[in-house]
């Protein structure tokens, strides 16, 4: 058994995934396995994921036989795993050579921490590197679990830190991924309830950034057809599950953090205005779709007029990397 499991999720591929493979295999640590898990690609994906498992034993192609969307082949690959520690690895994506070096050696030194994760660095579709420009998540040092969870549930727009390095034992409590767009967000606020994380600055996540990644994805049935394309349609209310899954997780994990100290907190800010507009686009995605989006761009148009030429363009690129949550 590998001391580390990783999981890469992939569907259609080909053009990143033997950057992804190789970055895996160029670890300073060994002990791991890596499990590719296929969504029924149609393109060249198959056979470059086979040509590697064929040359490293510690890699296992499995392939679907249709597509079960991003949420059900990210969990697939955490099911297929057992290592004592887990990681997803995204198709696109890339780790510097000590990541998992590092991030072991950190969650081995500290046995109440949940996730040890890297340094978020950009990495464009061409491979030039580029300093990382989005929200990073403030230390945990010293936090209560209520005071983790109201942390992580507020910062949206970070969640590169789903690709870290996490403890099996308490990934293996969590809802793992849902079926609507965004629920890493939920995912994330449940692990800070059950320890902190860790944040390994020796260690580099390369999260490249292209035209078909799915925060670029702008339509709202096509975003949730990704995530599951069985989903029922109120599966695509992201911000309506996203709050009622913080919700029962508080309750779920009230034994880490008294109800007391969570749900006033969320109730509080699900009422906060930037949320109610995110309900009132979920609402209006359900009835219209091209709407909603209308909507939205007229929104985001008039903020910028009231804040001035100078504010959009200081604010404009904080929306691109923030678009995955703000949508």
């Amino acid at each position: 058994m590998a001391r580390v499991s990783l999981a890469l999720p992939v569907y259609n591929g080909e053009q990143f995934i033997v950057a992804a493979i190789e970055s895996v295999l160029a670890q300073s640590f060994g002990d791991f396995e890596l499990v590719i898990t296929d969504n029924a690609s149609t393109d060249g994906t198959q056979e470059l994921c086979r040509s590697a498992a064929a040359r490293d034993r510690r890699i296992r192609y499995i392939r679907s036989d249709r597509n079960i969307g991003a949420c059900g082949n990210f969990n697939r690959g955490f099911e297929l795993t057992s290592g004592e520690y887990f990681k997803w690895c995204a198709h696109d994506d890339c780790i510097s050579p000590n990541f998992l070096e590092q991030c072991v050696r950190a969650l081995d030194d500290n046995c109440q921490a949940v996730l040890a994760y890297g340094l978020p660095q950009k990495l464009d579709e061409q491979g030039q590197v580029s300093p990382w420009q989005g929200f990073q998540l403030p230390t945990m040092d010293g936090l209560s679990a209520p005071a983790r969870f109201r942390l992580v549930s507020k910062s949206q727009g970070f969640d590169t830190a789903v690709f870290g390095v996490i403890r099996r034992s308490a990934l293996s409590k969590t809802i793992l991924h849902r079926d609507y767009y965004g629920s890493d967000i939920a995912l994330l606020a449940e692990m800070a309830l059950l320890g902190p994380f860790l944040p390994v600055p020796d260690a580099v996540f390369f999260n490249r950034d292209h035209p078909a990644r799915s925060i670029h994805i702008v339509d709202h049935a096509a975003r949730q057809a990704w995530q599951n394309p069985r989903a029922r349609r109120r599966s695509g209310m992201e911000h309506f599950n996203l709050i009622r899954d913080l919700l029962s997780m508080a309750y779920r994990h009230r034994d880490a953090a008294q109800l007391r100290a969570t749900i006033p907190f969320l109730l509080t800010w699900a009422m906060s205005p930037r949320q109610l507009a995110r309900y009132a686009l979920d609402l209006i995605g359900t009835a219209s779709p091209s709407l909603r989006q209308a909507v939205r761009q007229s929104g985001v148009w008039a903020l910028d007029r009231l804040r001035g030429s100078d504010a959009v363009e200081a604010t404009a690129p904080q929306r691109m990397r923030q678009s995955k949550n703000v949508r």
